[in-house]
């Protein structure tokens, strides 16, 4: 009940926001519902179109954002605000008009249910809003400074500010541009935009499992497994990881598409055709401007469906060699990983958190491998492809020796591979039962639809008893006391003051190279909500040793941020040394100290 009740109270306050986003969203809908319409014509039911759609709404919104980014160098803001909607709205009627007399049929019962899973996982996940105050971990800061910085005058002379580093550019454009037509502010529009893209997240899967396997129960069922089945990917919300939550529905929907396009090759215009693969060509360089590691996803989904196709038409003495050695494989990889101290969580919402709808999934996978072995093949080599790129190194200009794909978006994206061996498998499963009921018209068998059913009821049982909609202690970064303190900066300190915050060693890679700092506190968000220039320094420095007061000295940090909560400073430490630390405020769970005695040489 609580969660009805925090979600009801954050719609009431924020209705206008959210309903603004989801008439943008359906603006998008109706571009993509078309587009794929003009393509595949009655080979789509309404329920597919609708799954489609509501997972690659983002693709006609991200070229408006983009209008709107090269416009707004030369137009004021309103206009090209104005003129970015206009070209989706344009396109939409257009669009729409030329479908009108195109035939569509599919089940309304399975449309409607589509649409209420969409509007009740978005109505539960608004709960999460109504307990936090700003955006969760370091990553909020640095994404929230970009947006705001697009929002600037001069967007195109913005790209180039040493404000920012302009990753992941799609979800900021995306961000900037709803906040702007909507009048937002930056920090709701995160949040809001956040979980509606959440509740966008699963849809697409729809197509895919439901063509694959003719079963709309099971294609059902996958969309409640990706949504539902485990805490993750909604929990990257707390890291901050919106450009990577936000490439999700992207990601699936290009899957979806490209399987729909290879299913209807033959029946298809070389028109429709030209049409499918301008829309898949802009789909992934879209999802790779949301996420660059997008791009590894694609390859490793395109090769594992290649390998599979090929693995189809070996002999059966081989498909049963490769397919141990591809296990065998993946059960080498969840040895080893946990025993590395930073893959030691990567299995922990599916295996210490996860732990029965794994085991569902798994037992379930042993039907989709008999009924869809080149399904349930390829899902297997992508996880183990997924597995294996966190321990193949690339060098990438500017950022070092990294990784394929970060140990954080293996975990977040490992959902996607289990759903679809979940889906498949309960469509097996359902074959088998009808293959049993024909071979034993005598015997009582438990009808398919009744034990899909009863599946589908256990997996929302143990979503209502399991899955958490708050966000959690561990990632708040940032307290009451700390937006006080940061207020306080903005009205006291110069424009020109360097503040030192805490900071901590960020490690997402198994190398013992340093992998870069990140925020520790609230000290992080001093940049992006007063404009004052911030130093991070390691939050376990001893400030009763003076190359630590010197280090300061030589950076010209000026003053210290303690933090309410996260990885902050020694506050005892400062406090003892006052001839070096002044405070300057002090708050029951913030300080902000002045660093004095400094060579003037120095300072």
């Amino acid at each position: 009940m609580n969660v009805l009740t925090d979600s009801f109270s954050v719609l009431l306050s924020h209705w206008p926001l959210i309903l603004g986003i989801l008439l943008m969203m359906l603006a998008g809908q109706a571009v993509m519902g078309a587009m794929l319409r003009l393509i595949f014509h009655d080979k789509l039911a309404t329920e597919d179109l609708f799954a489609l759609s509501a997972a690659g709404w983002m693709l006609p919104l991200s070229l408006g954002s983009m209008l709107w980014l090269a416009l707004g160098s030369f137009l004021p803001s309103q206009a090209s605000t104005f003129l970015g909607l206009l070209f989706i709205v344009i396109f939409a009627i257009v669009l729409v008009i030329r479908n009108r007399r195109e035939p569509v049929s599919g089940s309304e019962v399975i449309l409607w249910i589509l649409v209420a899973v969409f509007g009740i996982s978005l109505f539960l996940r608004l709960a999460f809003v109504s307990k936090v105050v700003i955006p969760l971990y370091f990553d909020s800061a640095q994404h929230y400074l970009i947006i705001q910085n697009l929002l600037a005058e001069n967007k195109i002379s913005a790209l180039g500010s040493p404000s920012g580093d302009y990753y992941h550019l799609g979800f900021h454009l995306l961000t900037a541009w709803t906040a702007s037509i909507l009048r937002a502010g930056v920090i709701d529009t995160i949040l809001i935009l956040g979980q509606i893209l959440m509740a966008s997240v699963p849809f697409a899967l729809f197509s895919l499992i439901k063509k694959e396997t003719q079963s709309g129960i099971a294609a059902l069922f996958t969309v409640l497994l990706a949504a539902f089945g485990w805490y993750m990917p909604a929990y990257a919300a707390n890291w901050g990881k919106y450009p990577a939550l936000t490439s999700l529905p992207l990601i699936t929907f290009v899957l979806s598409l490209a399987h729909l396009t290879l299913l209807n090759r033959e029946m298809l215009s070389s028109r429709q055709f030209l049409r499918a693969m301008a829309i898949l060509f802009t789909g992934v360089l879209i999802t790779v401007l949301f996420h660059s590691r997008s791009l590894v996803v694609f390859v490793i989904f395109t090769l594992g469906w290649i390998l599979a196709t090929g693995w189809q038409r070996l002999s059966n003495p081989l498909r049963v060699a490769f397919f141990l050695m591809a296990l065998t494989g993946v059960i080498l990889f969840l040895w080893y990983l946990p025993k590395q101290d930073v893959f030691g969580l990567l299995f922990d919402p599916y295996w210490a958190k996860g732990l029965i709808v794994t085991a569902g999934v798994l037992l379930l996978s042993l039907f989709a491998q008999w009924h869809y072995p080149r399904l349930a093949f390829a899902s297997l080599l992508v996880i183990l492809l997924f597995l294996g790129a966190l321990l193949v190194p690339i060098r990438v200009p500017g950022y070092g020796t990294l990784t394929l794909l970060d140990r954080p978006f293996v975990e977040m994206i490992l959902y996607l591979p289990l759903s679809i061996l979940g889906g498949a498998g309960l469509a097996g499963l359902e074959r088998t039962l009808q293959d049993l009921t024909a071979r034993l018209p005598e015997k009582r068998l438990l009808p398919a639809g009744y034990l899909s059913g009863l599946i589908i009821v256990l997996l929302l049982v143990n979503t209502f008893a399991n899955y958490n909609f708050y966000p959690a202690d561990c990632c708040n970064i940032v307290g009451r006391d700390d937006l006080v303190a940061i207020d306080w900066i903005d009205k006291n300190l110069s424009s020109e003051a360097r503040i030192a915050i805490a900071s901590t060693e960020l490690r997402v890679f198994l190398s013992d190279a340093p992998q870069g700092a990140a925020g520790g506190d609230a000290g992080i968000w001093i940049t992006p909500l007063t404009g004052r220039t911030t130093v991070p320094l390691p939050y376990q420095s001893d400030f009763s040793e003076r190359p630590v007061f010197d280090t300061l000295c030589r950076w010209n940090a000026e003053y210290l941020y303690v933090g309410d909560t996260g990885a902050t400073f020694n506050d005892a430490l400062l406090s003892a040394s006052p001839d070096r630390y002044k405070v300057l405020l002090s708050m029951p769970r913030a300080k902000v100290y002045q660093v004095t005695g400094c060579p003037q040489s120095q300072s």
